[in-house]
């Protein structure tokens, strides 16, 4: 399976949450964290992430007779590579989410309060690194809102790209 289909499910991108938040964390505590995540689902996924790379159990806890992996995310495996594979994937990914949404007969965007917007900024490399580091902390406060009965799955996806040719002025 190729990296961007493996960080692109749903649920797969909430236990990436919940580690970026934590940094670590055990199956137990994730699916505290992930109540609507059946017990052997997160298992799988876990499993998955492990194989690939992309987690990396960074301790035990040993309990009754059992050990408890503690798992951290491997930032390095989520790179970007440079060719741009891994980015048309993810737009790819995106729209089929998309598609799946609008043919499934019961789209109603405002209800669901789906939302794209498009900005242009001229900034320096330094305001626009200030801008995303103001963007990722306002995501990580509501992050880390736990679930609720009436809670809602919405998938918030911020791309940046430029708007001429590579390494443009």
């Amino acid at each position: 399976m190729e990296l961007a289909e493996i960080v692109m499910n749903p649920v797969r991108q909430r236990i990436f949450q919940y580690l970026l938040l934590h940094e670590t964390g055990t199956v137990k505590e994730i699916r505290k964290a992930l109540p609507d995540v059946p017990g052997a689902s997160l298992y799988r996924h876990m499993k998955l992430l492990t194989e690939s790379g992309i987690l990396t159990v960074v301790g035990e806890n040993r309990i009754r007779g059992t050990v408890e992996s503690i798992y951290s995310l491997n930032k390095s495996a989520l790179e970007i590579d440079d060719d741009g594979t891994a980015v048309q994937t993810a737009l790819l990914g995106l729209s089929a989410s998309f598609a799946r949404y609008f043919s499934g007969g019961g789209a109603d965007p405002r209800r669901d309060m789906l939302l794209m917007t498009t900005c242009t900024l001229t900034l320096t490399d330094e305001e626009f690194t200030g801008f995303l580091t103001e963007i990722n902390q306002t995501a990580l406060k509501y992050m880390d809102i736990g679930v609720k009965e009436e809670s809602r799955q919405r998938q918030i996806t911020l791309i940046s790209s430029p708007t001429d040719g590579p390494g443009s002025r």
